[in-house]
């Protein structure tokens, strides 16, 4: 693969950097999303923060929804591939993900984990230059809503998360621009008609496969998988690692069934069952 540069997006070159995305859209139909945000500020009593995945699904929405509503987003990273497995180069010698910085977090006034905000610190978020120079998460909201990309229940995206229900509960916020639903139902009811059918959250597809487990990075380390771009804990590159660790484990675990032509082709019956489905939210 050529080399791969995240494109750092803030305020000042929002509208054209959606441009581009609108471009690659047009034969670029596999989109991967990370976010970054505050931490887990509100958990249930009694329970640590690595069980929070293992409470009921009603629960653990609750826990989501309190702390996605009380919080907001710090990045945003998108990647897109197309049908043989590449990102878009727009004719140059390198491919190309994207990192939208919003200004919407406050490190100084708003909600926050402080073990996290250390965290995306050490990894290179600089909080003040948010602050000046990010971009209004209701303008990110207007440029996606009409660039196509969600809304479109016969569209031919595939949408890919690892352990991505509050990536999702995150976007969905600033797109919806209110709090989200109070229960699990309603909201992945509205996961469905914001992003359609085609959503997999690579986390709970590794319960379909035996000898994955852990986190995003243990993961893509065990399917041989190096991060192209970046740090860990920033949007843009790990929304990349999510994008080709997905690509390889369907090659590893699908490959019989992937006829390669229609990108997450197809062991329809079980990829059926595992799409739209988010890790700790599986209501069945």
């Amino acid at each position: 693969m050529d080399s791969v540069v995240v494109r750092k997006v803030w305020k000042e070159n929002l509208v054209e950097e959606f441009e581009l995305v609108k471009v690659a859209l047009r034969s670029h139909r596999t989109v991967s999303i990370d976010t970054e945000f505050p931490g887990v500020v509100y958990r249930p009593a009694n329970v640590d923060g690595h069980d929070l995945g293992k409470l009921p699904p009603n629960w653990n929405y609750q826990v989501i929804r309190d702390n996605v509503n009380s919080t907001n987003i710090i990045q945003l990273g998108l990647a897109l591939c197309d049908d043989k497995g590449c990102l878009p180069d727009f004719g140059t010698k390198c491919q190309y993900v994207w990192e939208f910085n919003f200004k919407d977090f406050d490190v100084y006034n708003d909600l926050q984990n402080p073990e996290s905000i250390e965290l995306l610190e050490r990894q290179g978020i600089d909080f003040d230059k948010n602050l000046k120079e990010g971009i209004e998460s209701a303008d990110f909201a207007a440029l996606i809503l009409e660039s196509g990309l969600l809304g479109n229940h016969h569209s031919a995206f595939t949408w890919v998360t690892f352990h991505g229900a509050y990536d999702i509960a995150h976007l969905m916020k600033i797109l919806i621009r209110r709090p989200l639903p109070y229960d699990l139902t309603r909201f992945m009811i509205m996961v469905q008609s914001i992003f359609g059918k085609r959503l997999f959250d690579l986390k709970h597809m590794m319960k379909f496969c035996d000898g994955l487990y852990g986190g995003l990075e243990k993961v893509a380390n065990a399917l041989g998988v190096q991060r192209l771009a970046g740090k860990s804990h920033q949007a843009g590159s790990d929304t990349l690692l999510t994008l080709q660790t997905f690509k390889k484990f369907l090659d590893v675990y699908f490959k019989e069934q992937n006829n390669g032509g229609h990108g997450v082709g197809h062991n329809g019956h079980l990829l059926t069952k595992m799409q739209c489905v988010l890790h700790g939210l599986d209501m069945y």
